[in-house]
């Protein structure tokens, strides 16, 4: 083996002492670029999220101050929708006091906290103004695999009320970046090994290897990692370099929200890489919209959005656009050997005259995002100032069910239910109501399709049964409760173990009890709805199918489902005493069809004695309606019950029953 002389080994030594220092400090320095970069992203999530929030909770000011209960302040804080990778938000006060705290119930985390650590920090980011950031990972099951924590002043108008702490899940982007900076510092690692045969050449490369470690660290900074389009920071500089330039040059600005229908199925039944690679195919083909890569985003999940310069007086192009995305949408991709259809709803707004900076154009354009899902999906909606006011009335709505729900704020109004032939009271529906807080009721059909969405219709759904079993418990053993069951309610575990539950703790005999179902719920899975009601049904407890006639009305649901009874909906009622009625031909049928089917039929809607002597004519079993009671509070039914038992004699001027309004 041949020596390298000593000489040469001492004048090589400080090359690779000059090296290994310029290696040491490109690590530290590159790291902390790329997190200094992360940051800035970061920041701008949380500072656009606190803009939010001081615009949407209006008790924001007095959740920091600490004068709202934690309770109804986290209440309050979780009525907030989720923004891109954000999954969690506290607010501190001023003396890093923590007053509430929202955690999105898409996804359930669990963060451990050092409370006296997290006070400290929110008192020195209170009083310096100075932003606390830090990039932690996983440590426990139930987290992210990497998440960020910021902490930012939090303002209501122009006074800093306290301070905002955001939790943003970083899987998606921090790895990959962690991933590239370490590949490049082990080629430069490679490269110091050979420094003592070829120095110079090591510089070269090593610069080199540097330039392309920026190129990438810089790329991932501003681009998507899975799609390549604009992340949510650099879009937000890209669009406020076009808002800022485009009247200059003679040109208007729109911006564009997409949401992606039913991508959630896709990662569901086909797995999360089918799923990314579906988001690469919608991206390619928003760009061949657009002819450009340069004003297109993936703000996060199935979420993009696009920056539209055009000229001021051709408006029309912004929802030309908009269509066209909703078109190319609709179209299947092709992902392998199949061939996968979704959809997407695009919500857009325009500069100035929907909002001046690009955080409000976002939101703005949001706003007609939900409104166009709303609205039935797969179609465009321009931003208008209803829209908000519509909103604000959701979330406020949505606020006082989650506020009703921790407070057994919701109250069950029953209407009673008489057979025909008799006038004789058979029992009650229990019918929820819930009132805002002015005392004004607010309809079920505006308040239960909210529930629905945001994932509380169990836990309410729950509590109307266990409420309308307690109380019909109290009542005669021959009066029934019937209770209404939302679709949503079947998605939550077992309804049959449910109810058995619910009827063990209230004590109520399972013959008691009917609950009442739409056809909508039969039609979504039909095998596993059937086994729950057959379970249901072998309880004791039966089962009626609500607004028959209105939906699809298929009789195969008739012979293959068990159920004990068939509600007509209300709507029959209208021409049902007319000449030549159209609705007295079909109820004649549907009663026909009871009757070979050993079927009971009730009839909804019942205002008039002509109508009610109708219904007796065509030898309908039940009878609802306001000519025979009005939906009462749970303190009127024992009157209600005592004049139907005759116990309690009627006044002169009250009608019988079978016509009292």
């Amino acid at each position: 083996m041949r020596l390298i002389p000593m000489p040469r080994l001492a004048r090589l030594a400080p090359v690779a002492v000059a090296a290994l220092a310029v290696c040491v400090g490109g690590y530290f320095v590159g790291y902390s670029a790329m997190t200094d970069m992360q940051r800035t992203h970061v920041q701008y999530v949380a500072t656009s999220f606190a803009k939010d929030l001081a615009v949407n909770v209006p008790e924001l000011k007095k959740i920091a101050t600490g004068q709202v209960k934690e309770n109804i302040a986290n209440a309050m804080l979780t009525a907030m929708r989720p923004t891109g990778t954000v999954f969690k938000f506290q607010i501190y006060g001023r003396d890093g006091q923590l007053h509430g705290t929202s955690t999105f119930l898409s996804k359930r985390y669990t963060i451990p906290d050092d409370l006296e650590t997290q006070r400290q920090r929110a008192v020195s980011v209170a009083d310096t103004g100075q932003i606390s950031f830090t990039i932690e990972e996983r440590s426990g099951p139930r987290q992210p695999p990497f998440y960020s924590r910021i902490m930012v002043p939090l303002t209501v108008g122009q006074a800093q009320v306290g301070v905002l702490e955001v939790f943003s899940d970083e899987s998606g982007t921090w790895p990959a970046m962690l991933a590239q900076f370490q590949q490049v510092i082990f080629q430069v690692l490679l490269l110091i090994g050979g420094a003592f045969s070829i120095p110079a050449a090591i510089a070269l490369r090593k610069s080199g290897q540097l330039k392309v470690a920026s190129k990438r660290l810089r790329h991932s900074a501003q681009y998507d990692e899975l799609t390549g389009a604009l992340n949510r920071a650099e879009f937000a500089k890209v669009a406020e370099g076009l808002v800022a330039s485009a009247g200059q040059r003679g040109l208007s600005v729109a911006i564009h929200f997409i949401d992606l229908d039913r991508f959630k199925d896709v990662n569901d039944t086909r797995g999360h890489a089918v799923g990314d690679e579906l988001l690469q195919n919608v991206t390619q083909r928003l760009r061949q919209l657009l002819g450009t890569r340069e004003r297109l985003a993936r703000l996060g999940g199935d979420e993009f959005a696009i920056c539209q310069p055009f000229a001021a007086n051709t408006p029309g192009a912004v929802s030309d656009l908009a269509n066209d995305i909703v078109k190319a949408m609709a179209k299947p991709f092709q992902i392998g050997n199949a061939d996968l259809q979704i959809g997407a709803s695009v919500g857009y707004a325009f500069h100035p005259t929907d909002g001046t900076t690009v955080s409000d154009l976002l939101r703005a354009a949001d706003i007609a995002l939900y409104k166009a899902k709303e609205s039935g999906r797969g179609r465009a909606l321009a931003f208008d100032a209803t829209m908000e006011a519509e909103r604000q009335a959701r979330q406020r709505i949505e606020l006082g069910l989650r506020h009703a729900l921790v407070h057994g704020e919701f109250e069950l109004h029953f209407q009673p239910l008489y057979e025909a032939s008799s006038d004789r009271l058979r029992g009650f529906e229990a019918l929820l109501r819930l009132s805002d807080d002015n005392g004004t009721p607010i309809p079920p059909s505006e308040f239960i399709p909210i529930a629905e969405e945001i994932g509380l219709i169990g836990d309410i759904g729950l509590w109307v049964l266990r409420e309308a079993c307690r109380m019909a418990r109290q009542w005669p053993d021959d009066l029934k409760v019937a209770v209404n069951l939302s679709p949503a309610q079947f998605t939550h575990g077992s309804m049959a173990r449910t109810v058995r539950d619910v009827l063990t703790w209230s004590g109520l005999a399972p013959e008691r009890l009917e609950l009442e179902v739409t056809e909508s719920l039969l039609i979504a899975d039909t095998e596993k709805v059937l086994a729950e009601l057959t379970a249901i049904k072998a309880l004791g407890v039966s089962i009626a199918l609500d607004d028959f006639g209105t939906g699809y009305s298929s009789l195969s649901y008739l012979w293959r489902f068990p159920f004990d009874k068939l509600k007509v909906d209300k709507s029959f009622m209208t021409d049902l005493v007319g000449d030549k009625s159209k609705s007295r031909e079909i109820l004649s049928t549907i009663i026909a069809l009871g009757r070979v089917l050993d079927l009971k039929v009730t009839a909804e809607g019942v205002e008039t004695p002509q109508q009610a002597a109708v219904l007796r004519e065509l030898d309908c079993d039940l009878v609802q309606g306001y000519l025979f009671g009005r939906p009462m509070r749970a303190t009127d039914v024992a009157a209600t019950v005592l004049k139907s038992s005759g116990l309690v004699e009627r006044k002169p001027e009250e009608p019988p029953l079978a016509a009292a309004g």
